[in-house]
């Protein structure tokens, strides 16, 4: 399978990405460097418990969706079905949370997590209309729009963090949660002027829609639940075992990380309904060949950008304000290959239409992550955190690749094959565009 007719709308995937990028880096320059590092702590406790109702949202109900919506044809009653489940959990997890707020502060060693906690409803309530949309528009592979969506959200926060951050108006974890709710209403808002005029809605209960929903997303939640327990278990033990402080810390790292995974997350944009549209016509050996592709050329990408961030790390870190977590982001660094191993097969079993193959290593990895977080954490404090996110990652990407061998015939040679073949692809892409 060629990829270069892809190239337009990966570049769209990898622009998207790119305003999540420069969100971070001013988010790392506003935010995470400037607050004080109890400030920060807090500020990540309370986005992981809103990250665990949107995740969960995610999983169990808008990955659905953006499966049978990429399969094409107009479907007014699985999105109208859509909205209404996805406002009742939502619902439901934010009158939960309202009500644990008061137990923030002991639980987590703090006095400043109460009042933060109770703005979780409206940071929950303002993404709810983006989350919808952004799926549908990922579904139809309008990367554009997704793209024109994302960036009142993202670019809007990066140049108001600035501007706040060095007018010394940003001093607290409380208003970097405001800033939040307001950028995602305006997202929000602006989801409906995209999609107003092509979108069609019933809005109707379909209990028939609701119980194909029901039938992927027992599965698919467990891409919402991995990235869910993945990314926000090791903050709240964290901030249980220790304080906000110990939270700043290992998050620091963490965090740059993620912007590392971006280049999987823009990958996926396109993976995801493009294995749908290609299984839906038989096609098993172009997902195979799409499938190898990509690994092999993500990973020849990752070998430079780690070599240069590995030897920079410490630099890096005293950047940001955090030198003493250098070399936990280097443990992140050396396990960085086994996370596009993850993601991305993870997202070719969905669109192939077989999530329970995707959920079964979940079945280990969950209680496997969580065990060795409370057995490293105690005594390694978050290079324990780091060992245990990294391990898991090691274990579920072998488990998806020997999935995919089975499923699909994916072979380690062809990946390895395609990575010698990556400077030629990029010289004829260079030409291609000298040419043009």
């Amino acid at each position: 399978m060629d990829l270069r007719p892809h190239l337009k709308k990966g570049i769209w995937a990898l622009f998207d990405k790119g305003l999540t990028g420069i969100y971070g880096f001013a988010f790392i320059y506003s935010v995470m460097s400037k607050l004080p590092r109890e400030e920060y702590g807090v500020y990540s406790i309370i986005f992981a418990f809103t990250s665990m109702a949107l995740l969960f949202n995610k999983g169990f109900i808008l990955y659905p969706m953006t499966k049978y919506e990429a399969e094409g044809g107009s479907k007014p009653k699985l999105l109208g079905t859509t909205l209404i489940v996805s406002f009742v959990t939502l619902s439901i997890f934010a009158l939960a949370i309202f009500l644990f707020a008061p137990l923030g502060n002991r639980i987590f060693n703090t006095e400043e997590l109460t009042p933060l906690l109770r703005l979780v409803p409206l940071l929950i309530a303002s993404f709810f209309f983006r989350d919808f949309t952004l799926s549908y528009l990922q579904a139809h592979r309008r990367i554009k729009a997704l793209s024109i969506v994302d960036a009142i959200y993202f670019l809007g926060l990066a140049v108001t963090f600035v501007i706040l951050s060095l007018t010394g108006v940003l001093k607290s974890a409380m208003t970097a949660a405001w800033l939040h709710i307001a950028f995602a209403s305006l997202s929000s808002a602006a989801c409906y002027l995209v999609v107003r005029k092509d979108i069609k809605i019933d809005f109707r209960f379909s209990r028939e829609e609701f119980k194909r929903l029901g039938r992927f997303g027992r599965y698919s939640l467990s891409m919402g639940l991995g990235e869910l327990i993945f990314y926000q278990v090791d903050l709240l033990l964290l901030g249980r075992f220790f304080d906000p402080v110990a939270v700043a810390m290992y998050q620091s790292a963490k965090l740059l990380f993620r912007f590392y995974s971006l280049l999987s997350q823009s990958l996926n944009l396109l993976i995801f309904p493009g294995t749908s549209k290609l299984h839906h016509q038989q096609r098993l050996d172009d997902i195979r060949s799409m499938y190898s592709k990509v690994i092999a050329y993500y990973w020849s990408l990752m070998l430079v950008l780690n070599i240069v961030l590995f030897a920079t790390a410490g630099m890096i870190m005293k950047i940001v304000s955090y030198p003493e977590s250098a070399n936990i982001f280097r443990i992140f660094l050396v396990f960085s290959f086994f996370e596009p191993l993850y993601t991305v097969s993870m997202s070719v079993l969905y669109g192939m239409g077989k999530p329970k193959l995707a959920f079964k290593p979940l079945i280990f990895a969950i209680p496997l992550y969580i065990g060795l977080n409370l057995l490293l954490i105690p005594s390694l404090h978050g290079y324990g955190a780091a060992l245990a996110f990294n391990i898991n990652n090691l274990f579920l990407g072998i488990s998806y690749l020997y999935i995919l061998k089975k499923e699909i015939g994916v072979r380690t040679a062809d990946i390895f094959n395609h990575i010698r073949e990556y400077p030629s692809l990029i010289r004829k892409i260079a030409a291609t565009r000298v040419n043009k």
